[in-house]
């Protein structure tokens, strides 16, 4: 199976709040970008929308390098934590601080739902 990285911005970020579920399967981060609009929520956690808009805002994050024999397990607990909270899953571009470009898993909604509030900035929280 081929190692996609994922690219978190979140609650999922190292020193987070939901960190702790990955945390034994992640060897190592790296700084990221991806466009998109940030959205707060009421839970305590933010949505993606609209992730590599050509007009969007750059959105920080961080791509999880899984260890060796624990990207499935990584990526299992991950989708069971997106997919409770609604999200859908893609492959898409980020940027690396060096401008390299790699593609990474992201989780993100197609719109807003209406409980969520505009983020103004490009690092949440």
């Amino acid at each position: 199976m081929e190692m996609i990285p994922v690219f978190v911005y979140g609650t999922l970020k190292p020193g987070e709040k939901m960190f702790r579920h990955i945390s034994h399967t992640v060897r190592d981060t790296l700084p990221a970008t991806i466009t998109g609009r940030l959205y707060d929520t009421p839970f305590g956690y933010p949505l993606l929308v609209e992730p590599g808009g050509l007009d969007e805002p750059v959105i920080n994050g961080v791509l999880l390098i899984p260890q060796e024999d624990q990207y499935e397990e990584m990526l299992r607990i991950i989708d069971v934590i997106e997919s409770e909270a609604g999200f859908e899953k893609g492959e898409m571009e980020v940027a690396l601080e060096s401008g390299q470009r790699v593609t990474a898993i992201v989780y993100f909604y197609r719109e807003a739902p209406p409980y969520a509030r505009p983020f103004c900035g490009s690092d949440w929280p």
